[in-house]
Order: C-alpha cells, then structure tokens, then sequence
C-alpha cells in the first residue's frame, strides 16, 4: 500500500523525516525488546559490543553518547547482567566491554529474528520496489566509511 504525498508532506524537511524515521526505529526496537527489559539505547549499546566495539570511548563516539551518560548506562547493564566490565590489558585506567551470555542471547535475537520484525513494521508502508530504492539511496548518499564495516 503506497500513499500519495499531501500537500502538508512538502513542509516536512528531509532532515526531520530522518529524525522522525530514527524515533520510530528506536520506538519499534523498544517495543521489541520490552520485554527483556532494556531500552533503544540500551540495546544500541549491546549491538556496538556485539560487533566488536569494546571501548567505551569507541561506543560514545558511534553513538554520539556523553562519557557520563555512557557511564550510567554501563552501570545499569552490568548490574542487569547484559554486559561486563575487564580491565584494559594496555592501559589498566580504561576498560574493556564485553558481553554476557544474557547480552550475546539479545544480540543473537536481534540479528535472526527481531531485525526482519522491526525492519518489516519500518517499512510496511513501502511496496517492495519503494524498499529496494530507499537502500539503494541510502547507500548512495552515505560516506563509504560508514556504510563498508556494514556489508
């Protein structure tokens, strides 16, 4: 089912339509794992560990995430048992992030199951052709660097 854009859809600027695009995701991934208990961002967290992100200097930077946010946000995982915390080998002032069996299980869930149930309610509104050219856009307006650790 495709919908022809109304005349009010002109006012609604591309950079707001990602941003709104970006809250519905994170309103479905919530909604997904409501019941595991963690949040959008909490899971966002799991899934830069999951694909090899173990610092948390690293994960701020992907997220654009304060260290003190950050911080409070380790504490309640490692407190929920979805991940831990090692010393860094190199450097024993930093750590390294690493996850549990809980957090792996998630992670595991999102990349089998919960990715084709979310993306199938982020895009239900798009014809399978409307789909394919929205990837292939975003790709297309996308820097290499951060589409290529993806493919």
């Amino acid at each position: 089912m495709t919908t022809t854009p109304s005349s009010s859809d002109k006012n609604l600027h591309l950079g707001l339509l990602f941003h709104l695009a970006n809250q519905f995701k994170d309103q479905l991934i919530g909604h997904y794992f409501s019941g595991s208990g963690i949040t959008a961002p909490q899971f966002k967290v799991l899934i830069n560990i999951f694909k090899g992100n173990t610092s948390p200097a690293e994960i701020c930077k992907s997220l654009q995430m304060d260290t003190g946010a950050m911080s409070r946000m380790v504490e309640r995982m490692v407190k929920s048992d979805l991940i831990e915390r090692h010393p860094n080998p190199q450097d024993k002032r930093q750590v390294i992030l690493a996850l549990t069996a809980k957090g792996q299980a998630l992670c595991e869930t999102f990349q089998n199951e919960a990715l084709k149930t979310i993306l199938g309610e982020l895009t239900a509104r798009l014809t399978t052709e409307e789909s394919h050219q929205l990837t292939h856009l975003l790709i297309k307006m996308l820097p290499d660097e951060f589409t290529a650790p993806h493919r």
